[in-house]
């Protein structure tokens, strides 16, 4: 079954991933490959105006919230993984394919989704292990938040631009870092995987399976 193309849009932010060949850790160290990524990111954002609101690097995988102004979400992605496939191939003398395919692409076209995305991208690494706190995670956008005294990799778009909302409040990190319920996951993990995000729904109940809205305010 062919691949569905990506909705463009100047709009609304997109969810992107993408893991590495056969699931294995990219062919260098974290270190090395958050340098490359995000230098890379840096450069896109220059050329085509990107919003980065969020980037998360795990070992085999990335996770990104960003928003195309020029309407050219597909031909960015197609920039950005090209030139990190080849960075990877030159530092480390492979000649296989780094990526193990194309990159997936959501875009959310609800202020709701758009914070729950947002919440589950930053959660990845609690998730697996590896922090206690999302803001902990070095390999992190939300890590130069929450350090300004850090010299970030690219321009960061805080979501305070979209809705209220600001992450140097405690409340808020204590949302981050407050787990969702399995169902909860489970549902944003599958609207993720749909070229347009929406919730799963309960198989026995019909009823759409929403995260709980645990900062009122943050939604207009």
């Amino acid at each position: 079954m062919p691949r569905k193309p990506i909705v463009r849009s100047n709009e609304h932010y997109y969810h992107i991933t993408a893991r590495a060949n056969n699931q294995e850790f990219f062919y260098l160290t974290i270190e090395k490959i958050w340098t490359i990524m995000t230098e890379e990111l840096g450069k896109l954002q220059k050329n085509h105006d990107l919003k980065i609101a969020s980037f998360v690097l795990m070992n085999n995988h990335f996770h990104m919230l960003l928003l195309s102004p020029k309407e050219d979400i597909d031909r960015v992605m197609y920039f950005f993984m090209k030139t990190v496939t080849l960075k990877i191939q030159r530092a480390t003398g492979r000649i296989n394919k780094i990526f193990g395919g194309r990159y997936k692409g959501s875009i959310i076209t609800n202020l709701g989704y758009m914070l729950n995305v947002y919440k589950y991208i930053y959660r990845n690494p609690i998730v697996v292990l590896l922090c206690e706190k999302a803001e902990d995670y070095p390999y992190s956008t939300l890590y130069y938040q929450c350090r300004p005294y850090l010299k970030s990799p690219f321009e960061i778009t805080p979501l305070a631009e979209e809705i209220d909302f600001e992450f140097s409040n405690k409340e808020e990190l204590e949302w981050l870092n407050h787990a969702f319920l399995k169902e909860e996951s489970d549902s944003i993990r599958s609207g993720l995987k749909k070229t347009t995000f929406g919730y799963a729904r309960d198989k026995s109940t019909n009823k759409i399976i929403e995260p709980e809205k645990k900062l009122q305010h943050t939604f207009l």
